[in-house]
């Protein structure tokens, strides 16, 4: 019997000293495991998100590297599109066509606080039909490089006489047409020293006429 009493013992001693270490080293490996999946992690997000914004940079570096500089009066062809140049730029309460007839249209400003920046521009259709005078060019104002400021445009007509609109105008082939690029701006802006600039664009060409 006491035989049987200490075998019994030892059995149980061993028994229990191999399923303790056993448990304890599972649990350190799992606890591991679930840390380096968290670091991973971790590192991973961090290291995706400045990689998007490092694209976006790039992108807009890129846009504004292909711009390409136009002073007034330098002629500037879009090959089977159109040919432009800038002819004249103007700030004033009002703006009227270049050779006023007896009845015309112009543009005034009503808010003391503010003015009218015109850009003229002067395009010939290259195209082989006719194109809306509208579709020419998009042209956007930037003060100080950050505050934009958007244009329309209005179309000259009877030889300068008068002002029509351009989404009803069509340029010829080969027709050469003026355009008035429209912004009325605070009067903060057209007086300030700080730099003014147009983007021009026109088709997938990107233009920028320095201002001031």
């Amino acid at each position: 019997m006491r035989i049987v009493s200490g075998i019994l013992l030892v059995t149980a001693f061993l028994t229990l000293a191999a399923c303790s270490p056993q448990s304890k080293a599972d649990s350190k490996s799992d606890g591991g495991v679930a840390n380096k999946v968290e670091s991973t992690l971790s590192q991973t997000e961090s290291k995706e998100e400045p990689a998007v914004e490092t694209s976006a940079d790039s992108v807009d570096q890129e846009q504004e590297s292909t711009a390409t500089s136009i002073k007034k009066g330098e002629t500037v062809t879009i090959d089977g599109f159109a040919e432009i140049s800038v002819s004249k730029q103007k700030f004033s309460k009002k703006i009227e066509p270049s050779k006023p007839g007896n009845f015309y249209t112009y543009y005034e400003s009503k808010e003391d606080d503010s003015t009218y920046f015109a850009l003229t521009i002067k395009a010939k259709n290259l195209y082989t039909t006719g194109i809306d005078a509208d579709e020419i060019a998009n042209v956007t104002l930037i003060f100080d490089n950050q505050y934009d400021y958007p244009t329309f445009s209005t179309v000259e007509e009877k030889g300068g006489e008068d002002f029509t609109y351009s989404n009803i105008t069509s340029v010829n082939p080969l027709k050469t047409t003026t355009l008035y690029y429209l912004a009325e701006i605070p009067n903060e802006v057209a007086e300030s020293d700080k730099p003014l600039k147009a983007v021009i664009k026109i088709q997938d060409e990107v233009f920028e006429y320095t201002v001031r």
